[in-house]
Parts: C-alpha cells; structure tokens; sequence
C-alpha cells in the first residue's frame, strides 16, 4: 500500500545527470560504499554518499508527534534525566554549512538541508542552495508548504533545487489539523497550485512529491488529495503516520507492523551521514531528537566558542572511516542494532527518506 519511492528515485537520478550534478567521483563513491556495506567492511567511501544538515530545528506547525503545542522539540531518549526534558532548539552556522559543501562537493551525491525542521525559517536558505547549485550538489527539500511562497518558489526553481517534498495529513484544515496543529493545507494547496504553474512556465526539472501521512482518521480525504496532485503532474506518495501523542488527543491510531531488522546492520553506516544544527556529527536523523547520543565529534564553525569537552574534528574526512564510526559498524556487523538504546528501536532498512 505504502510507496517504496522507487520511481521517485529513479526521477531523482535523471535530474541530477540533467542538471549535471553526477561524476565519475560521485559514482564511484556509490559504488564503493554499496560493497563496503554489503561484504560489512569496516571503511567505507572516502566521503558519505549523503549529508543530512539541521539548518534549523525550529518548525511552524507543531506536529503531535514530533512537538508540544508550545512547539517544545519531545526528547525520545527514555533514558533523559527529566522526564520533561526537550531538545534544545538552535540554528546553524553558515559558515560550518559552507566548509562541509565545499569539502565533500565532488563525492557526496546528495547534500540535504533539513532533518527535523522547516528548512525555509532559516534566513540563510538562500545562501544554502546558491551555494549547492554553484557546486553542482543535488539536494532535496522537505517542507510544510506554508512558507512554499512565491520568493521560495522562484529560489527553489532559480537555484535548480532536485526534489522537494511537502507533506500533508488532510485535505482540509479540520482534519490535517489534527496532527499538523498549525498548519493551513488551504494555503499549502494555493502555493502548490503556483508552483505547478511557475513550473510549467519555466519548463523547470524539478521533482515534486506530495507525502500524504495515512492514519484511520484521514484515510476518507486520501483520494482527494491524490487527484489534486495528479492534476497538478506531481508525484503522490503515502507512508503510515506516527501515532506518538495522537492518543492523548483521543485519537486511537494503529501503529503500523513493521519488519523485525533487530540483527541488520544499518546501511546508513556506511553511506549517510548526519549534521546537527551545532555541529555534532551523528550517523543518522533520529540522534537529532534523541538526548545523550552517541556522536562521531564536532565540526567547528570558525565563530564559535565551543564547549571544551566536545571532541573537535577538523573536517569530515578525519571522522567518515576514524575509529567512532568504525566501532559502530563493528557492532552493528556483529551484534546488530539490539546492543545500542537508539539503534534497537529503529526498524528501517535501505537508505530511505526519513520522513
């Protein structure tokens, strides 16, 4: 039922050789870390295949499952040492955004701006993908949709962005509202009726896909959205939603079966790589939001003043095969995914979106 995103994958891939963003390097680093990962060598590529960076982890819907009403970022550590403990918020430095593109730019194939945020609150995001296409890095976007404005439309179509995706859990606000609290799916639909429209007028490559977020209690506005993409000539997905909190609104929502990958190795070891919004080095989007966690070092920027105890990395060459990261791919190679708090919960397999 659900999309495995197979043919988005595959537009993907025919954008970035269109727009011009595949080398042999970048190739290469595919490749090689597809054989690291499969025969479990403990070194992997030079570079990670993909870079997820927090420019921002301040959002403007609130979502149940992801936030408070006061917007408070929920802490999923069980261990935290409060039980109303959240994530601390922040921004990126810019200049740590510029030093990983400009270090990885001819092997990384993707460079994502955004984990857990909305990445269009963050006031450089110009500057972020001047700077990816000025390279040639492929990049996607995630999005609410509220601030897909006409600045933000022209900016993603001007700068060759290569995917965004804007997810949405309803066809009207009553219902996409139940778990997007903030979020106005009148506008997000007015904004993706304008980017359909800017794209045609610009004959733009740009791969759009609306991620509609199935639960029991918005399975009856599924179609409707459906047709609304269709109209639009975007690409239409649906993944299971996450029933964190809903219940506590009333909502009796299913938790989706999943696979027991409890004793597979996690693939995102050897090929992605992700960037906290200060910094902190983590081998996948879920450390973001998980206190305590265990972390590869610190890329500095050149304008901050950092806590001394962090270990300090100088780029991330010197941490993408060092001895953090190989002794994580050792456990997971051995032992699996049980031995490790974050790790034994997670049940994913591939290297697939996120959210």
């Amino acid at each position: 039922m659900f999309t495995k995103y197979f043919s988005i994958k595959a537009k993907i891939l025919i954008t970035l050789f269109l727009n011009g963003k595949i080398n042999f390097k970048k190739i290469f680093n595919i490749v090689y870390s597809s054989i690291a990962y499969n025969f479990k060598l403990n070194h992997s590529s030079i570079f990670p295949v993909v870079i997820n960076m927090e420019l921002s982890n301040k959002c403007n819907e609130r979502c149940v499952f992801c936030r408070d009403a006061k917007g408070n970022i929920f802490d999923l550590n069980p261990d935290k040492e409060k039980p109303d403990e959240f994530i601390k918020k922040g921004r990126m430095e810019f200049d740590i955004f510029s030093k990983i593109v400009n270090e990885v730019k001819n092997h990384s194939l993707l460079i994502i701006p955004y984990v857990n945020g909305e990445p269009f609150i963050y006031k450089h995001i110009d500057k972020v993908l001047k700077l990816l296409n000025k390279n040639k890095s492929g990049s996607i976007l995630s999005t609410n949709g509220i601030l897909l404005n006409e600045k933000h439309i022209n900016l993603i179509l001007d700068e060759k962005l290569d995917q965004i995706k804007i997810h949405v859990s309803g066809f009207t606000n009553p219902i996409h509202q139940i778990e997007h609290r903030m979020g106005d799916v009148e506008e997000i639909k007015n904004n993706l009726i304008n980017l359909s429209n800017k794209i045609k007028q610009q004959k733009s490559r740009i791969v759009v896909m609306i991620d509609y977020i199935l639960y029991d209690h918005n399975k009856h506005e599924l179609e409707l959205f459906r047709n609304f993409a269709k109209n639009l000539n975007f690409n239409f997905s649906i993944r299971p939603g996450n029933p964190f909190k809903l219940k506590e609104l009333g909502y009796k929502e299913k938790k989706q079966p999943e696979i027991d990958a409890s004793v597979i190795a996690c693939e995102w070891l050897w090929k992605v790589l992700t960037v906290n919004w200060n910094g902190d080095l983590l081998p996948c989007c879920d450390y973001v939001v998980w206190s305590k966690t265990y972390g590869y070092g610190t890329i500095a920027s050149d304008n901050n003043n950092l806590d001394q105890n962090k270990h300090i990395v100088p780029n991330i060459k010197s941490i993408w095969n060092g001895a953090k990261i190989i002794e994580m791919r050792k456990i997971h190679t051995t032992t699996g995914r049980k031995t490790i708090p974050i790790c034994a919960g997670c049940n994913r397999v591939g290297v697939e979106y996120k959210y």
